[in-house]
């Protein structure tokens, strides 16, 4: 899984060292004037800052925080984000935590970022406050109250970053919360990556969430959207999440979430790890035999995105054997395209007869 998000240009610089004495989870600060605060109600501390500053805090998380940087020090006012890596905790890993970052100014939260406990932070000679004894609760309920405040206002917040801290911290108001972003009166964006996260970060409870609306939401726009997460499914849910795959793209009534279904299972039909029978049985099915001109041709675009062992003879027998003209004539024109000498033995049969 990976994620991006970028940060505000920073200043010029005071180098302020830390105290040999500070608590064992506060991270290593420089050019920053740093405080060190109880943190026990967040969003008092949120309110009060007058001024840009960044609050920082620990907190416990799903899962160990693995991110591909260049160097250890974290630039909060200049450099971007560096792509971060999630992975399941191995047996023996000590339990994961994560520092949180709040950038605010004038008691709201302008950006949101997730390191590793361990980085150096430089501060971008902005005021930094370190709180101790934050509630995982109170983290998540904050950064919700900032992906509200920036959605109903276009706010220069990132959504995505947001919902990425609240995805990953271990706190039971984590779940709830990611699905209340889900809800219809949010916007698509909102909607949309509420629901990524849910499938990529929450388990089976994720899953049953993004599946219902999947099956159930009435705008088809944000439904094909989850076709993609229903992808992302990991673990014990994964082979449900393929069922529910396979379902929209045999039944769907809207035909974008039907194309767009075929479309991502042959995707995962192509990894070795992944594959399914059933994947390229419905994917031919469909190719063949539905009754909607534009869901043929999409099931043997899927068909072309397959790996070429598998697309080719799929897409001979459809050329073969489809009753449908423009099905044959679309089959054939990915065998062209697909330069398998196999696909090119068969063209020139189908040129000589």
């Amino acid at each position: 899984m990976r994620m991006n998000a970028s940060v505000l240009a920073g200043g010029v610089a005071v180098v302020l060292s830390i105290a040999a004495a500070v608590p064992a989870q506060q991270p290593k600060v420089t050019n920053a004037q740093v405080s060190v605060r109880n943190g026990a109600n967040l969003q008092q501390e949120i309110a009060a800052v007058k001024t840009p500053t960044w609050i920082g805090y620990s907190v416990p998380l799903q899962h160990p925080l693995r991110t591909n940087y260049d160097d250890s020090v974290v630039h909060l006012e200049g450099n971007g984000w560096h792509d971060k890596t999630v992975s399941e905790p191995k047996p023996g890993d000590p339990a994961a935590r994560g520092n949180v970052l709040l950038r605010v100014d004038g008691g709201i939260i302008q950006k949101v970022r997730i390191e590793e406990v361990d980085r150096e932070i430089d501060g971008g000679a902005l005021p930094f406050v370190w709180l101790t004894d934050v509630r995982p609760g109170d983290s998540v309920k904050s950064i919700a109250a900032a992906i509200d405040t920036a959605a109903a206002s276009n706010a220069h917040m990132s959504l995505d970053s947001g919902m990425v801290v609240i995805a990953l911290e271990d706190a039971p108001e984590a779940l709830p919360t990611l699905r209340g972003f889900t809800a219809v009166k949010y916007p698509l964006n909102v909607r949309e990556k509420a629901a990524f996260w849910l499938a990529n970060e929450r388990g089976r409870e994720g899953f049953d969430t993004v599946s219902r609306l999947a099956k159930s939401d009435k705008d088809d726009a944000f439904r094909a959207k989850l076709v993609f997460d229903l992808t992302l499914v990991k673990g014990a849910e994964k082979k449900p999440a393929t069922d529910e795959l396979l379902d929209l793209a045999k039944n769907d009534a809207a035909p974008k979430v039907r194309s767009q279904a075929q479309f991502w299972l042959a995707q995962m039909a192509g990894r070795k790890l992944e594959g399914d029978p059933r994947i390229v049985r419905t994917l031919s099915e469909s190719a063949q035999n539905d009754p909607s001109a534009a869901i043929r041709k999409s099931a043997v675009f899927a068909l072309s995105r397959l790996p070429a062992e598998q697309a080719v003879p799929q897409l001979i027998q459809v050329a073969s054997t489809s009753k449908d003209a423009s099905t044959r004539r679309e089959a054939i024109f990915w065998l062209g395209q697909s330069k398998d000498p196999k696909a090119l033995e068969y063209l020139e049969k189908v040129v000589k007869e």
